[in-house]
């Protein structure tokens, strides 16, 4: 009994301890905050001081995750959008295939008059969009290989190399719906973080990593500015935004 008794209280005491970690490492990130390309975070208006070499990254969008997820997860949006792009074409194996892995399931939204935008009550399946890119090749094997096919996952998970992000070269990926939508929730906020680093304002709908759960050719898609999540044909073209896990 008192060794089962000390067991619990060493696995209570590791569990407030990774707790208390992954709080300290939250609370350095406010929503807006700016990212610095060598780690430094600095808040909107200390940025407009900031006299150092470093470039502006990204912007922190998020302290807890996709909507709704409650984690302790801190993500941040990518300043550069790519060009309108396919998120794969017709003659590919993706367009083809349910990638069940990746699938997401939107509770019903409603559009807002008041507030100008649509709001539901959560997401489930895929939440966080970090091993999307892999669970694409469970599906096809040319994603194992090439990201030829991927034209949205090239982008967004080449973000880093592309941008010549040395201390962040990887580790960029293509948001899920959920991840997109809480973007979309915390825009007015971080709109203006990213005017101030002098890149363009935000577009308006833009490609996920969540596979419509519905119909095997559908990807869905988030617009930025009312926040409505649809759905669109693989082939169809959309920019692509890229988002960074700065913290768990």
């Amino acid at each position: 009994m008192k060794v089962f008794s000390k067991l619990n209280l060493l696995f209570i005491f590791i569990l407030f301890s990774f707790l208390l970690i992954s709080c300290n490492a939250n609370s350095r990130y406010s929503v807006g905050d700016i990212v610095l390309d060598d780690g430094t975070v600095l808040a909107p208006s200390d940025f407009d001081a900031y006299k150092g070499n470093s470039k502006p990254m990204a912007v922190i969008f998020s302290t807890s995750g996709g909507h709704e997820e409650k984690s302790f997860r801190v993500l941040g949006v990518g300043l550069n959008p790519s060009e309108p792009l396919k998120f794969t074409p017709k003659t590919s194996k993706g367009y083809i295939t349910n990638i069940l892995a990746n699938q997401t399931i939107v509770v019903a939204q409603e559009y807002s008059i008041a507030e100008g935008q649509y709001n539901n009550g959560g997401f489930f399946g895929l939440i966080d969009g970090r091993k999307s890119w892999k669970n694409i090749g469970l599906y096809d094997d040319n994603a194992k290989k090439s990201f030829a096919d991927y034209p949205a996952y090239d982008y967004a998970v080449n973000y880093g190399i592309n941008n010549n992000l040395k201390k962040y070269k990887n580790g960029w990926y293509l948001p899920t719906a959920c991840e997109a939508y809480e973007l979309a929730e915390t825009l007015e906020t971080v709109q203006p973080s990213v005017k101030k680093c002098g890149a363009a304002e935000l577009k308006s709908i833009i490609w996920t990593s969540s596979q419509n759960y519905g119909a095997q050719e559908n990807e869905f898609v988030v617009d930025l500015h009312d926040a409505s999540v649809d759905v669109g044909f693989k082939e169809m073209e959309y920019p692509v935004y890229s988002i960074y896990c700065f913290a768990d």
